[in-house]
């Protein structure tokens, strides 16, 4: 499933949101893997890096429009 927020902005790198399992997203371009958001609970958790296991916490947020933010703008 690929989820493209129509709250985000866009931009000349539009993004691509896509569930990866059942509570992680990945956050990409057309290029690259940005990050990742990690649901926790009701937290979204923004993670940058393109290796899930190597990614680091950018923030968190009650909104998952938001945690995309994060991992684009770090």
């Amino acid at each position: 499933m690929v989820l493209i927020s129509p709250a985000a902005p866009k931009s000349r790198t539009d993004l691509t949101v896509a569930l990866v399992t059942e509570d992680v997203y990945s956050v990409m371009t057309e290029r690259d893997t940005l990050g990742f958001v990690h649901k926790v609970g009701t937290v979204y958790v923004a993670l940058r890096g393109d290796i899930l296991s190597h990614a680091v916490e950018v923030g968190q947020s009650l909104s998952l429009d938001r945690a995309v933010r994060m991992v684009r703008a770090s």
